[in-house]
């Protein structure tokens, strides 16, 4: 018969497997959608392919569905087994907080096994300052067309930050996106994202690194969506408080404008 320390290494090995599983679930929902996104820009419109293309999409719409089901269970198991495991071993010790000394007994963690440290807290500071509409279209004249799905075209903006200077960003990887690369990673990101070298991105970490508190970009074309994609990292990358307001135009000529807020808590915690 098994000891408890080995039922117990066991259950251990079966969360770890399990949270592996988690973050697959995460990248699978991720390429789903952009799957989505793809076809229903290709295929919309085609003639003769209305019924089948309405179809698939429902298709992949299901499969979006049954992964937010799978990790909501999955997420249930893993609590229950938790669970266990902490009766099993007596231990259910807090995580210390960011920064908190640790006693002269604690064993030094590993790096990988340190607890990501925020930026140190910010003084409050005033409302994000309002850029006036001429403004933003005065800066929209300046970039290039919208960008083209799928085409491979750089996206170009101009951003604005305390000292109410419009300076030019292009997406691309540079050490802004390695940054951001680095930053997420710390964060525990599961997995890389493909998106860090978009101008959102780009920014937001760029906002951390110098503590620049709100800052408005006016690009060419729109934030990505998905788990990896601007519109859900930028929040989590920025720092509670903080803001990124974003003005953009889709290949249609149609307006965005969205304001990011620091401090979402990431979906992977």
């Amino acid at each position: 018969m098994a000891s408890i320390e080995e039922v117990a290494k066991r259950v251990s090995q079966a969360c770890d497997q399990a949270s592996k599983c988690r973050d697959a679930l995460g990248q699978a929902q991720d390429l789903a959608e952009e799957a989505h996104d793809l076809l229903a820009a290709n295929l919309r419109g085609a003639v003769d392919l209305e019924s089948d293309t309405e179809q698939t999409l429902a298709r992949f719409d299901a499969v979006k569905d049954g992964i937010t089901d799978l990790w909501k269970i999955l997420g249930t198991g893993m609590d229950r087994a938790q669970a266990a495991l902490t009766a099993l071993t007596g231990e259910n010790t807090p995580t210390p907080a960011p920064n908190a000394p640790q006693s002269a007994q604690s064993p030094q963690q590993p790096p990988e096994e340190q607890p990501f440290t925020p930026p140190p807290a910010r003084q409050a500071e005033p409302d994000p300052p309002v850029i006036e509409p001429e403004k933003v279209e005065e800066l929209r004249r300046e970039l290039p067309p919208p960008v083209v799905g799928n085409t491979g075209q750089k996206t170009h903006g101009r951003w604005i930050g305390p000292n109410g200077t419009a300076e030019p960003i292009v997406s691309g990887r540079d050490e802004h996106a390695k940054a951001a690369d680095a930053r997420l990673k710390d964060m525990g990101l599961p997995g890389p994202s493909a998106k860090t070298g978009d101008v959102e991105i780009k920014l937001a970490t760029r906002m951390v690194e110098e503590g620049i508190q709100h800052a408005t970009v006016v690009i060419n074309n729109v934030p990505c969506v998905g788990r990896f994609g601007c519109d859900t990292l930028v929040p989590i990358l920025l720092p509670e408080g903080a803001t990124l307001t974003v003005h953009g135009t889709n290949e249609k000529g149609e307006r965005f404008r969205k304001r990011y807020t620091g401090g979402a808590r990431p979906w992977w915690r």
